[in-house]
């Protein structure tokens, strides 16, 4: 369950003693803010929380990443030859969120996934999920 913003400010004035009305005038502002500078094609940060970055991917003329009978090593050391060239791809441009602060010391590194998944807060997210 994710919080309301009313749920969130009441949270910031248990915290704070920020009044909640306070607390959804400032988050309503800092979005203003993140979108103001998204738009004018800057990343933003919310210190602590999320960093939200533009990511550029250039076009591929066909035949930039192959030709017809290169041989190409895939997934698992396979190797093949391939019998077309590469299709073009697309310039694109996105939105990438990431982890910062407090927040991003929560991610559970992959390394450590068993022990994870023993923890109290693996649990409770797989209780959630799966229900």
């Amino acid at each position: 369950m994710s919080l309301t913003k009313h749920e969130l400010a009441v949270e910031v004035e248990k915290e704070t003693g920020i009044k909640p009305g306070l607390a959804k005038s400032v988050m309503d502002a800092i979005a203003l803010i993140a979108a103001d500078e998204i738009e004018a094609g800057e990343d933003f940060t919310m210190p602590g929380i999320v960093r939200i970055t533009w990511r550029y991917k250039a076009p591929q003329a066909k035949g930039a990443r192959w030709k017809k009978g290169d041989s190409v090593v895939g997934f698992g050391g396979i190797e093949t030859v391939k019998d077309t060239d590469s299709p073009p791809v697309k310039a694109a441009v996105v939105l990438k969120p990431a982890l910062t602060g407090e927040v991003a010391r929560l991610r559970p590194k992959s390394t450590q996934m068993t022990e994870y998944m023993k923890t109290k807060t693996a649990k409770a997210v797989v209780a959630r999920k799966k229900g």
